[in-house]
């Protein structure tokens, strides 16, 4: 685990007003934590706005950082929690809409048979289909390269269940992308000659 006494005496001296500090800990954390609030609402602007409701969050509770985990961690959790506030907001939206009547309906586009789609929206689609818990873990563990450990002290809960959900978030991105990909190879090959 990573040394938290100089992050502990950095959220100290923000909390005490010091503005180079705050400053630092913004720059320090920041891109981090875009990149993974994009990847939980899957909204660059949605996750603007969570990235700064973070870092309001953390200001105001800054006191109560112990130093137990990484600055990080911290501040990671603090996102985490608001965006699954912010989907559980969405799908309550959602839950309330009136239902529309098929003529009046929206018809999407059929982008199950659109060919040679970028590998970012293959892994995008395959993200959406996990929990945000197994989102989190399996960015956290994969990308971010964070031990179970440490994921486990960010999301307050034990190891092993964060070793389940990087198991089956694993499983999940596999069957997916392998959806994907063999849809792909396969699709509008029969009969020719290849």
């Amino acid at each position: 685990m990573q040394e938290t006494q100089p992050e502990l005496e950095l959220a100290q001296a923000a909390a005490a007003g010091d503005e180079a500090a705050w400053r630092q800990i913004y720059d320090l954390s920041s891109d981090r934590l875009f990149s993974f609030l994009c990847y939980q609402v899957g909204d660059r602007e949605e996750a603007l706005d969570l990235l700064q409701e973070t870092f309001l969050k953390a200001h105001r509770s800054l006191r109560s950082y112990r130093g137990e985990a990484p600055l990080s961690a911290w501040l990671r959790k603090i996102a985490l929690h608001l965006a699954m506030d912010w989907k559980r907001s969405v799908l309550k939206k959602l839950k309330r809409r009136v239902a529309l009547d098929e003529v009046n309906a929206k018809v999407e586009p059929d982008i199950d048979h659109v060919r040679f789609e970028s590998e970012y929206t293959q892994l995008s689609r395959a993200l959406e289909k996990l929990s945000p818990n197994q989102r989190a873990v399996l960015l956290m563990h994969d990308w971010e390269t964070w031990s179970f450990a440490e994921i486990s002290g960010a999301l307050g809960c034990k190891e092993s269940t964060v070793r389940v959900h990087h198991a089956r978030a694993r499983e999940k991105m596999k069957v997916a992308l392998s959806g994907e990909l063999s849809r792909i190879e396969t699709d509008g090959l029969e009969g020719q000659k290849v």
